[in-house]
């Protein structure tokens, strides 16, 4: 289960930067007890990540021909060998497929920017050698504020059976976006929670893909993703339906998307714990103006890991010892220039069907918040396919795994061209017992 935290940093944070090992840090702003659970968590994390110092990895090094290259334009691609799996993405199940690529996306303005992704792809197509892959892009949720927090750097590409193994092993090729600025180097640095960019970073990753591998691939395509994703794979559905998206419509065309617990409203979770994006909103003070000075002297660590690394950091801390101030938050400088351009905070209408899965339990993204977005989007467009389905006394990861065989099959009927009856509609799972595993908290 990915932990869902929130907070955003100011348009002026600078990159972070990878600091020496742990072992080799004092911090006052950590004691001794603190250090030892970071230290732990950061280990854990290095170790899965496919190359262990980032920077180490010329993959990542955005190259010349970025200049004058246009959102969809192959920057690199590299098919990993089976000698590579082996030692650096070891827990690629057998008989997948794996390459990176960088490729070009647009940032809010629409301007050019470099982003990376991966493919995974099952050993064959489901009919056969003269068959295409169903292509099927996968959207990750938070992974945490740091380039080499990419999925693509990660030997389990993140969300392992949750999300990239388990579709690839359905017989489906996964494309999967990093989000421009984690993998990638772009100015300002990754927006979290920005869906409309990210929606961006989807389309123009199969545009890409497609230059270099798209006589394995069906022009027919779905998107799924679970919590920054699954706000993704909502955001992806509704941009394709607005004026003007032309070129993004050149991935394919779009089946629909499944949404995964959300999170559609990233400022209610803030005061929970922390995950700092490097490139903030605009309307957004500096770090200084809302930022503890305990918070502050946390930061160094923090931008040596991932999310992981963030809990033993700031899971403990109030909010009041988090932050200065969050009243920024509630302005209309900031609802308007992020909420609305970087978040794409709707409702909108969609594009093609969409089905939400939600655990009821969720303390993460909140069932009574996803369904009252869902109704917000029917009410105003009425003539909507879209389905939420709601899993009952389950959390944030449990609640979309336990959805796994429900919308799995929504997605094989997308492809076989069964499109869900028209209209808005809720389900809610009727167990057989009550005797099944409820996962973590969250």
């Amino acid at each position: 289960m990915r932990l869902l935290s929130f907070f955003w940093a100011s348009q002026a944070a600078s990159a972070a930067v990878l600091a020496p090992p742990a072992s080799d840090n004092t911090n006052e702003a950590c004691n001794a007890q603190c250090m030892k659970e970071f230290e732990a968590a950061l280990a854990a994390e290095r170790a899965m990540w496919a190359t262990p110092n980032f920077a180490d990895d010329p993959f990542y090094v955005t190259p010349s021909n970025a200049t004058g290259a246009k959102p969809g334009d192959v920057l690199r691609w590299q098919d990993l060998s089976a000698d590579q799996l082996a030692t650096n993405w070891t827990k690629v199940p057998g008989g997948m497929s794996l390459s990176r690529f960088m490729y070009v996306t647009e940032d809010v303005d629409r301007n050019p920017i470099p982003a990376t992704a991966f493919v995974l792809l099952p050993i064959a197509p489901p009919a056969g050698k003269d068959a295409k892959y169903r292509t099927l892009a996968w959207t990750h949720g938070t992974a945490g504020r740091g380039r080499q927090c990419a999925p693509s750097n990660n030997q389990q590409l993140y969300y392992e059976w949750m999300g990239p193994f388990f579709h690839a092993s359905q017989g489906y090729a996964v494309v999967a976006p990093d989000y421009a600025g984690q993998g990638s180097e772009i100015k300002g640095g990754f927006h979290y929670e920005a869906g409309y960019m990210h929606a961006a970073d989807v389309a123009y990753s199969l545009v890409a893909a497609r230059k270099v591998i798209g006589h394995l691939l069906t022009d027919e395509w779905a998107v799924i993703g679970h919590s920054e994703g699954g706000m993704t794979a909502w955001r992806t559905n509704e941009r394709l339906a607005m004026p003007d998206q032309e070129e993004l419509l050149k991935a394919g065309k779009f089946l629909g998307s499944v949404a995964g617990a959300p999170a559609l409203r990233p400022t209610q979770l803030i005061p929970r714990s922390i995950e700092l994006a490097k490139g903030g909103p605009l309307g957004a003070p500096r770090l200084e103006e809302i930022m503890t000075e305990r918070s502050l002297k946390l930061l160094p660590l923090l931008d040596q890991g991932c999310l992981d690394t963030s809990v033993p950091l700031f899971a403990n801390m109030t909010a009041d010892e988090t932050y200065k101030s969050t009243a920024w938050l509630t302005s209309p400088q900031f609802a308007e220039d992020w909420l609305k351009r970087y978040n794409g905070a709707g409702p909108h209408a969609l594009a093609a069907p969409m089905l939400v899965v939600q655990g009821i339990a969720d303390s993460l993204t909140y069932a009574e918040n996803c369904e009252w977005d869902f109704d917000q989007t029917c009410a105003a467009f009425p003539e909507s396919d879209a389905e939420l389905y709601l899993v009952p006394e389950l959390g944030h990861g449990p609640g979309f795994q336990a959805g796994q065989p429900y919308f799995s099959a929504w997605i094989n009927q997308l492809f076989e061209g069964k499109k869900p009856a028209p209209g808005c509609k809720k389900v809610t799972v009727e167990p057989t017992n009550f005797r099944y595993q409820h996962g973590r908290t969250g």
